[in-house]
């Protein structure tokens, strides 16, 4: 096809050139016809194609070119009305040129044209030189400059103003397939084509693109305000072709679901050096770099064999930095958004590495400096994280360092921390102890093992002991009723498996003088939205007068056994459990209560004699002796299912008087009562606020 039309220009401008050499040897020869008839080649074909030359001079003439119609190639549609005008046309024994021509065509593409061209054409070497100036696509001016000589041309295209909607139009009509992404703006495109025969040997491009807005319509696109440009170059290689790019974004926001990325200050840069491999469908990158700055600057070589079922052949990543919080709000947060980490408030900076062959992590190393983060709900936070992480897929051990200057899980305090770590392929572990500080105590660390495998997931195993907390600073932490004491003991092979942590053996927490003992402890999604605790305990020797003390709920003495079954908290907060509290059969302390004490015990069972004590001779003892105290409640669905100590005769004793007076029984009546309503009395209680009962 490509041949046949040189041919046909070749064939034009040599009868051209004999005519010129027939009148310049003086031959008086003043107009001349060159009628063609119709031409075709592959793909393309010319109807009554025809030249008049009427001469005005020794080495000048009027040239015109007509054509009824051409059909051309590819999808560039047809042409009618075909006349090429020159006033000026130069006929030489060198050859012809026309410096200042006018075309006119009716396209079905590109509609009815007139526009400046000029040619040039050299029967020593047979080269071509055509230029066409103003022609209207896509709502903008194109200008086209192409030459050929021995098989050899070239292509300089220039748009200027080119409607993003039109163009975008054109290209898919050439058959070019664009996302539908309803571009409001324009272009200006430079681009320069070399080429031999039908092939493109070399392309060296500029676009400058200014877009209002634009969108798809599943929502997955967007940009406004966009100022950007984009240059490179292609070059055909023996096996494929090397491409270079580099992009510039001087203004305006992009989405591409889930980013959105924001150019500020200072341009967002980004360039590329690729081989691509047709035959094979390789892609080497050569070099590719990101630059946003004040966000992130990352550096990538790597080998692609898309035709490979694992695609990722090698792959070299270099996070040259990650400034915070930009690095997080516009590349991290949009992934972690469903997750533990979706709501985190940052700053400081990291920078790292990650290498991948055949599809598998390999290597990766992360340096981290003066980073904070902070999950908003007060889930967890630590402030000032430095040191290394380093990875590999290799036998030999790596070895880590972390530390920070504060943090919190769960809005518990701990305090500044050093770990040393070393890793061998999935699992890590903790070089030595350490120790955490919590609160006003510490968490000693004796062991950490982690491992994580495809077919079994993350599993991971601590042992550790919890040197004395107050517990006063714990449930205020926990925004639980306060109370005082001391919470310590022995964590042995705590687990965390399936999304499950489990505590084996028995917890022992010593307070109020007693031991609470918990058994079977199960902490679901600990690292959850919703963290699910699942818990048995033995309440064994309680001291009431410390118990009592610490919240303010009127002195009793004596002791206090207990169990809880079946504890099940939701996001720390109780949704289940059967609880049941009494004095120990054996118990041989002494036995007083006090009037503020019974008041309360009063109001929280929902009956009894309550506000009595004030209208009688007993307001005038200050507390009283009893015999055996007690509460009983199984929490389901929201509602608690009352006893006491033993039953009474319309209801259950919450406080049973000794049988010598003064007597002082306090009866419950109240055999169902809402959760929230009970928990509320027992904060208004224990707080110096008078309760409302209802």
């Amino acid at each position: 096809m490509y041949a046949s039309r040189v041919r046909v220009v070749c064939a034009v401008l040599l009868t051209i050139g004999l005519l010129a050499g027939l009148v310049l040897q003086g031959h008086a020869i003043e107009t001349a016809r060159l009628s063609l008839g119709n031409i075709e080649g592959d793909g393309w074909s010319v109807s009554d194609l025809s030249m008049d030359i009427n001469w005005t001079g020794t080495a000048t003439a009027r040239a015109v070119l007509q054509a009824a119609t051409a059909d051309l190639p590819g999808k560039l549609g047809s042409v009618k009305a075909l006349q090429l005008v020159c006033d000026q046309a130069e006929l030489t024994n060198a050859g012809f040129s026309c410096r200042n021509g006018k075309l006119d065509f009716r396209s079905s593409r590109f509609g009815r044209q007139s526009l400046p061209a000029s040619i040039d054409y050299k029967h020593v070497d047979k080269s071509i030189r055509l230029r066409l100036r103003s022609l209207r696509l896509a709502g903008g001016r194109v200008t086209v400059a192409a030459s050929h000589l021995d098989g050899n041309w070239s292509a300089d295209i220039k748009g200027n103003a080119l409607v993003l909607s039109a163009l975008a139009d054109e290209l898919k009509a050439a058959g070019l397939e664009l996302p539908a992404l309803s571009p409001e703006g324009t272009a200006d495109i430079d681009l320069d084509l070399r080429g031999q025969g039908p092939s493109v040997a070399r392309a060296v491009y500029a676009v400058r693109l200014k877009a209002d807005s634009f969108t798809d319509v599943a929502g997955k696109y967007a940009g406004e305000n966009l100022a950007m440009s984009l240059s490179g170059k292609a070059q055909l290689l023996r096996s494929g072709w090397r491409i270079q790019a580099a992009l510039e974004a001087q203004r305006g926001a992009v989405y591409i679901d889930p980013l959105y990325i924001e150019a500020g200050k200072q341009p967002i840069h980004a360039s590329a050096s690729i081989d691509w491999q047709p035959r094979g469908r390789v892609l080497t990158v050569r070099e590719f770099t990101y630059e946003h700055p004040a966000s992130v600057k990352i550096s990538a070589q790597g080998r692609l064999a898309l035709a490979q079922e694992q695609p990722v052949q090698q792959l070299r990543v270099a996070m040259h930095e990650a400034a915070f919080p930009s690095a997080y709000k516009t590349y991290l947060q949009p992934w972690l958004a469903d997750s533990l980490a979706g709501n985190l408030e940052t700053n400081g900076s990291l920078h790292g590495e990650l290498h991948i062959e055949n599809g598998l992590p390999q290597r990766a190393s992360v340096d981290i400096e003066a980073l904070t983060i902070k999950e908003k709900n007060g889930l967890f936070g630590f402030d000032n994280l430095a040191g290394n992480l380093d990875w590999s897929n290799g036998k030999l051990p790596e070895y880590s360092s972390l530390a920070w200057d504060s943090g919190s899980v769960y809005r518990i305090d701990l305090g500044a921390t050093g770990l040393e770590i070393e890793s061998t392929g999935t699992a890590v572990r903790l070089v030595r102890p350490v120790r955490i500080p919590v609160i006003d105590g510490a968490l000693d660390i004796e062991s950490f093992a982690l491992e994580y495998a495809e077919e079994t997931g993350l599993r991971w195993e601590v042992d550790s002991i919890l040197t004395p907390v107050s517990m006063r600073e714990l449930t205020r932490a926990l925004e639980w009723p306060e109370f005082g004491g001391k919470l310590s003991g022995v964590i042995p092979a705590v687990r965390y498996a399936d999304g499950e942590l489990t505590v084996g053996g028995v917890l022992l927490v010593r307070v109020f003088d007693g031991v609470v003992t918990l058994r079977e402890l199960k902490l679901l999604q600990p690292f959850g939205l919703v963290p699910r605790l699942q818990v048995n305990a033995d309440i064994d020797n309680i001291d009431l007068e410390s118990l009592t003390g610490a919240f303010s709920f009127g002195r009793i003495e004596g002791r206090l056994d207990g169990r809880v079954d079946d504890l099940v908290l939701e996001s720390w907060l109780p949704s289940a459990f059967d609880a049941e509290f009494s004095t120990p059969k054996d118990d041989r302390s002494r036995h007083r209560i006090s009037q503020k004490a019974v008041d309360n015990i009063s109001n929280i069972g929902g009956g009894g004699i309550g506000g009595a004590l004030s209208r009688s001779f007993l307001q005038f003892l200050e507390d009283f002796p009893y015999d055996r105290l007690g509460i009983r409640c199984r929490l389901a669905n929201g509602v608690c299912d009352m006893g006491g100590v033993e039953p009474a005769e319309r209801g259950y004793y919450l406080v049973k008087g000794r049988f010598l007076p003064p007597r002082l029984d306090v009866v419950g009546y109240a055999d169902r009562v809402n959760w929230d309503s009970l928990v509320a009395q027992i904060i208004a209680v224990t707080g110096d606020t008078s309760p409302v009962v209802e």
